[in-house]
């Protein structure tokens, strides 16, 4: 990874942001979130379930690596592709994606990144 991720990385306008405690029970309102989100754009029904469970798993990632604190989550669109980013809030330590995620991962968004307590990832979205 030539950069690490930050959740700081999006436009500042029209910047969805949400911080969750780094709890496995507050997974699913990142999940919420990003896919209401890009309801917005009317999406094909494949798109957004792909779009849903890659913000699980790489939530999920953080919430393994975080040592308490919390995870702070941006989202935003540009054109068809949504941007989803996020950073562990306080101590976390080094992990990495297993190869079921890393595979689940590929399979879901068009690039992704986990580094450093931190995520990027973005998806196209295909219209209905």
């Amino acid at each position: 990874m030539s950069e690490h991720p930050t959740a700081e990385s999006g436009p500042p306008q029209r910047t969805v942001g949400l911080e969750i405690p780094a709890e496995f029970r507050f997974v699913s309102m990142a999940r919420v979130a990003a896919a209401s989100l890009a309801a917005e754009l009317d999406p094909a029904i494949d798109d957004l379930e792909d779009l849903r469970v890659a913000v699980n798993e790489l939530v999920g990632i953080l919430v393994e690596a975080a040592e308490g604190g919390t995870i702070l989550i941006r989202m935003w669109i540009e054109e068809r592709t949504i941007h989803v980013s996020g950073r562990c809030l306080g101590e976390w330590a080094p992990t990495e994606p297993d190869q079921l995620a890393q595979r689940i991962l590929d399979a879901t968004v068009d690039h992704h990144e986990i580094g450093d307590g931190a995520f990027r990832m973005l998806t196209h979205l295909s219209a209905e």
